[in-house]
């Protein structure tokens, strides 16, 4: 799936351009990512976007998000590293299937 394919799905919560490559048995995690995300409350949600959704060096989950953390506040950031984090334990129990 690509950046565009999830943009489609997910609508700003991901850029366009958005690099997406993952194995695609992760791809059920990163949905659930996605939609919490979108899911956030607009206040912290109007304020981030993914750019990049990689198997980093270690071959685990790698969610880059551009966010402005001042007009979020701590418990926004504190809600969006939850997500991420789900995302990562998810993945890292089903390992790197290329």
């Amino acid at each position: 799936m690509t950046g565009e394919e999830l943009n489609a799905l997910y609508g700003a919560m991901i850029m366009p351009s958005a690099r997406v490559a993952v194995p695609e048995a992760w791809m059920p995690a990163i949905h659930e990512a996605m939609q919490a995300l979108v899911d956030l409350p607009p206040e912290v949600r109007s304020y981030c976007i993914v750019v990049d959704i990689a198997t980093d060096a270690e071959g685990d989950l790698s969610i880059h998000i551009a966010a402005l953390p001042e007009q979020i506040g701590s418990d926004g950031m504190k809600m969006i590293s939850e997500i991420t984090d789900r995302a990562l334990a998810a993945t890292s129990q089903i390992g790197v299937q290329h």
